[in-house]
């Protein structure tokens, strides 16, 4: 794999060097099982998906964002061209539960394989492993500490748009930009911004954020300032619609063996 990914460290220890160390050492996974919360928790919460974790270590993502410690890559079907970008999982091992940002995609990565970082693989199972069993799933209205933010690329004029949004929240399913009176949607990039191919003047933009459970919002006066991070007091939704982690108390768990043949490096 080229590029940004390239340049990452791969931490996964014991037996991820080749198969003939792995069937020496037998890599052990979890089973993991979720606890039922209440049923208001329960309808807000998206479907889980049971699938296996592994960890990493690296910067600038596919997203273009940084998830600070706790972050994680998924599969390319579930990246889906940057719709994951910015939304949080909260996934679950054999330790409890750890709340993470998607951050990037993980092109090596299967359906229900989620890499996350090393300080997330932690919480939820001993890194000695490299790889461990979980159920995960995405966050609805997670609980966030600031509003909007609106990131102008770099490469930005008068004739060529293209922003970011931060601290959304949820995955986002839309971004318009109004121009001469007139709502125009955004195309959204594999990078996480969204563009105006053919620009959106000198600004300030009015902008409307849609994610997709349908909450909107709409902000006025984001500048045509590129590079800077522009902040407001606008937010998707109320504080009193987040939801907490989803925590799990796993019972005992049950060892099974890994053949060599299930285990993959990121490229």
């Amino acid at each position: 794999m080229g590029g940004r990914h390239a340049k990452r460290t791969t931490w996964r220890r014991r037996g991820m060097a080749g198969t003939t160390v792995l069937a020496a050492l037998a890599v052990t996974v979890w089973v993991v099982s979720f606890l039922r919360h209440d049923a208001c928790a329960a309808a807000e919460a998206d479907p889980a998906v049971t699938g296996r974790a592994m960890y990493y270590q690296g910067t600038d993502g596919h997203c273009s964002i940084s998830g600070g410690e706790l972050y994680a890559s998924v599969s390319s079907g579930e990246y889906a061209g940057s719709r994951l970008c910015g939304g949080y999982l909260d996934v679950t091992g054999p330790r409890g539960t750890v709340r993470v940002q998607v951050v990037d995609s993980c092109p090596s990565c299967r359906s229900g394989e989620v890499d996350l970082s090393r300080a997330a693989f932690a919480r939820i199972a001993d890194p000695g492993a490299g790889v461990t069993e979980v159920v995960y799933r995405t966050v609805r209205n997670p609980e966030l500490t600031r509003g909007l933010a609106f990131r102008v690329h770099k490469g930005s004029t008068a004739g060529w748009l293209a922003l970011q949004v931060i601290d959304h929240g949820n995955p986002l399913s839309g971004v318009e930009l109004l121009r001469d009176d007139e709502w125009h949607a955004l195309d959204r990039g594999s990078d996480g911004y969204w563009v105006a191919p053919r620009g959106a003047g000198d600004g300030p933009f009015q902008l409307r954020v849609s994610d997709v459970h349908g909450q909107r919002a709409t902000v006025k006066g984001v500048g045509l300032a590129p590079g800077r991070v522009q902040r407001t007091a606008v937010r998707l939704y109320e504080g009193a619609k987040a939801v907490e982690p989803v925590t799990a108390s796993p019972p005992a768990p049950t060892p099974l063996p890994l053949s060599a043949e299930g285990v993959r490096r990121r490229c």
